[in-house]
Parts: structure tokens; C-alpha cells; sequence
């Protein structure tokens, strides 16, 4: 203090710095929150709409209809999945469409086009769309016809290990992930996360054969 009780310059130094430092916390600890309530935020609307691809097969039988195989691209997450593409494999060899896959796999002697106009075999449209929560698409189905018996009966005795898929799928936020299965194997609960889903150069279309 002066001696006439005023503070002095260094007093009122140290007072201004502690008021400016102590500002400067403030902000910084403001700005913090912000950006983790943020952060939360957006953690919070990404878990409510995570979409989780995969891939299963089932054997139907019933006694009024014949066995059927069908393999299922199903979206068990929360939110909705936008398919962007989509890769099928016989051992390890991508297949362009359901009808070249019976070709590969047990109708080597069959033409195309006699695959694909066969009412036995069944595929429904496999990427370029958005799959809402807990939806399934048959991706193919098999029926066990007598003109058909052969082709089902390699098919089913050579699938578990030898039929794989690859693919790729996005969030309404455009969070994406790539995730690939063998039928028969363990599936993976931990598909890799991707900033896009480049376009491979071959891929599974059920269109045309």
C-alpha cells in the first residue's frame, strides 16, 4: 500500500493479471464442456441410429411346400443402413449374380440363361438401398425342385465354408462400415469403420447374369 492507503502500482498489477488469468480459465473451461457436451451429443445420436449388417442362411422345410435355402442380408441395428455395395465369393472367387454362382458351384453343364429363367431360384435387389431397422432381405432362395434336385443338393452339401460375402453400409449420419462373413464361420461383431465406401471393382448384382 502508499502511503496515502491507495494501492500501489504493483498491487494493482497483480490484481488486473489475476483477473485476467482467472478469465482466461473460464473460457477455456467453458470451451471444454461445450466441445464435450458436443462430443457426447453427437456420441449419443450416432448410437441411436447404428446399423448393423449381416448375413445368415436358412434351410426351410414344410410338409405342404418343397426345402428351400435362403441367405439373408438382415439389419440388426438401431438405425437405418444405406447398402452401397455388396460382394459375393465361391471360394474365394467373386461371383457377378446369383445365376453365375449355381454355375460355379454345381451347374458348370448350365447355361445362364437357363439359371436365370429357372422359377426355382429366387433373388431380390441386393445394394443401392437403405435398409430400415430390422429389416431382412432374401438376397437368394433356392427351392428344391425335381428338375432342379441336383443343383440344390451340390449347393447345400458345399456352401458352409465355401460361400463368403463382402460389403459395405452407412448411417444417416454417413458413418460406414465394411464387414465381410463365411457362411459357417463366426461372424464378425466388429466390422471395420471407413470414412466412405469406395466401389470395388467387381460387384454382386442380381439384375442380370
Amino acid at each position: 500500500m502508499s502511503g496515502k492507503g491507495l494501492p500501489s502500482l504493483l498491487d494493482r498489477h497483480w490484481a488486473e493479471s489475476a483477473l485476467a488469468i482467472g478469465a482466461v480459465i473460464i473460457a477455456a473451461v467453458s470451451l471444454w464442456v461445450a466441445y464435450d457436451s458436443e462430443r457426447t451429443n453427437r456420441e449419443l445420436v450416432a448410437s441411436a441410429s447404428w446399423p448393423f449388417v449381416q448375413v445368415y442362411n436358412a434351410t426351410v422345410t414344410s410338409a405342404s411346400a418343397p426345402p428351400q435355402m435362403i441367405f439373408i442380408l438382415s439389419n440388426d441395428g438401431i438405425g437405418p443402413a444405406k447398402l452401397e455395395w455388396f460382394q459375393l465369393f465361391w471360394k474365394g472367387r467373386p461371383q457377378r449374380s446369383p445365376w453365375q454362382l449355381l454355375q460355379t458351384c454345381c451347374a458348370q453343364q448350365e447355361s445362364l440363361d437357363a439359371l436365370y429363367h429357372d422359377p426355382a431360384v429366387a433373388s431380390q435387389t441386393d445394394q443401392g438401398l437403405v435398409l430400415r431397422s430390422g429389416q431382412r432381405l432374401d438376397i437368394l432362395t433356392v427351392s428344391r425342385q425335381p428338375e432342379n434336385t441336383a443343383i440344390y443338393d451340390a449347393l447345400k452339401s458345399q456352401f458352409t465354408g465355401s460361400l463368403s460375402v463382402r460389403y459395405c453400409y452407412c448411417s444417416a449420419l454417413n458413418d460406414c462400415w465394411v464387414n465381410s462373413a463365411t457362411i459357417g464361420a463366426p461372424r464378425d461383431l466388429n466390422p471395420r469403420q471407413m470414412r466412405a465406401c469406395p466401389r470395388p471393382e467387381e460387384t454382386y448384382d442380381n439384375t442380370t447374369y
